[in-house]
């Protein structure tokens, strides 16, 4: 096999899991047998082992020896872990978007704001948690910084993971267009308001995904989904 094919096969059964997990249809503690995986994408194990290797690196899948891999209940340390660095990085993005007031940038998340308020209104929760992620990452967008994006590309995308896997479709943190309010920060150049608001939104999503993973773990088993109906 080429390692342009392998490369192929292994993103495709990276996404097809990852969309599993934001879906639901696979919950944390599932088991993710190697066998099963390259009989369903009908690719090889070799490709499924790679993906698996890429899926427990983002913190997305655990593995023990002789017990295979399952899809992981992130701790709340790595929650944390993860806020804490959205937090370092994101008063960084807003204090220099402050600064530079992007006329064009701001057209655009507004824009933005509009797919936001359709998913809302068409109940649509996967798409939802899509565009609240997207949000952050157009305003790392709009520094023009490929470095910055591409590595905050892939923090936002296991904190949107974590919210459609953990959260219980309330979305309660986003409430208050806090959204829309950053926006108007930004655009009047109030770097202490966009930065205390940027710190307080990212708490309440923080505190949100918590207390969901905690009240998974209450009743957590590796196996469970075996007896529920």
């Amino acid at each position: 096999m080429s390692d342009k094919k392998l490369e192929t096969t292994v993103d495709r059964v990276y996404q097809g899991v990852y969309q599993a997990i934001s879906k639901r249809s696979l919950r944390p503690g599932m088991k993710l047998g190697e066998a099963a995986l390259a009989e369903l994408f009908n690719v090889s194990r070799t490709s499924v082992r790679a993906a698996l290797k890429q899926l427990e690196a983002d913190g997305l899948v655990s593995s023990e020896t002789n017990k295979g891999c399952w899809v992981s209940l992130p701790s709340d340390e790595e929650i944390r872990s993860l806020f804490e660095t959205r937090r370092l990085i994101e008063i960084g993005i807003v204090t220099e978007l402050c600064r530079r007031r992007d006329s064009a940038a701001m057209r655009d998340l507004r824009d933005h704001l509009l797919l936001e308020e359709a998913a809302r209104r068409e109940h649509d929760h996967e798409r939802l948690i899509h565009l609240l992620g997207e949000f952050h990452i157009k305003l790392a967008m709009a520094l023009h910084n490929p470095v910055l994006l591409d590595w905050f590309r892939k923090l936002i995308s296991r904190a949107s993971l974590y919210a459609a896997a953990l959260d219980d479709e309330r979305h309660d943190a986003c409430r208050d267009d806090e959204h829309l309010r950053l926006i108007e920060f930004i655009e009047a150049g109030n770097q202490n308001a966009a930065i205390e608001l940027t710190c307080f939104h990212l708490a309440a999503i923080e505190t949100a995904i918590l207390e969901s993973a905690g009240k998974l773990k209450a009743g957590y088993h590796p196996l469970k989904h075996l007896i529920e109906t």
